[in-house]
Parts: C-alpha cells; sequence; structure tokens
C-alpha cells in the first residue's frame, strides 16, 4: 500500500485556552496534536462531514437527552419536591 506524502498544511486560529487544553488533552492520549488533527480530517473526509453529532458532541443517549430537557424546562417527576430532600435520602442511613 503506497502512502500518502503529507505536504499540504492546514492552519487555523483559536484561543490561548483552547490551545492549551488541547495539547494538554493529546498528552494526556499520547498523541501529537498535529496527528489529532490529522485523525479528525480522515474521519471527517470518510465520513463526508463530522464525525459526530455536532449538536450532541458528547455522544449523549436520546433518552439522557431528552431527560436533560426535562429538567432544564422544569418538567421533572419524583418522590423527591427539592433537591435538598433528595440529598437527604442519599445520604439516609436507616437502609430504607
Amino acid at each position: 500500500m503506497a502512502s500518502a506524502t503529507i505536504s499540504a498544511p492546514l492552519s487555523t486560529k483559536v484561543t490561548d485556552a483552547e490551545k492549551r487544553r488541547f495539547v494538554e488533552t493529546c498528552d494526556a492520549i499520547g498523541t501529537s496534536p498535529s496527528n489529532a488533527l490529522r485523525m479528525f480530517v480522515s474521519a471527517f473526509n470518510r465520513r463526508g462531514g463530522f464525525p459526530f453529532d455536532p449538536s450532541n458532541p458528547n455522544g449523549y443517549s436520546s433518552e439522557t437527552l431528552a431527560a436533560m430537557d426535562d429538567a432544564t424546562n422544569g418538567r421533572v417527576s419524583g418522590p423527591y419536591k427539592t433537591n435538598k430532600e433528595m440529598w437527604a435520602a442519599v445520604f439516609d442511613d436507616s437502609g430504607e
């Protein structure tokens, strides 16, 4: 299999904080920023677009997204009327 010569530069601008976090994340997973960008471009091209849903970048399930929407919009139900009640039950040592 012939390998392509990597020679076309790709450049973009991000904030200092974004770059710092990107470099730290790349280091943490054992790759370089350049390699991470090459992997993204390759996946983007194979898929014909984003290799993830930009509206759901964390990959939450539809059930989780619905629950998050319910909570955000005040559509919640359950045995507790307040956050304080819920945490009291979480730390209740009575075994119930």
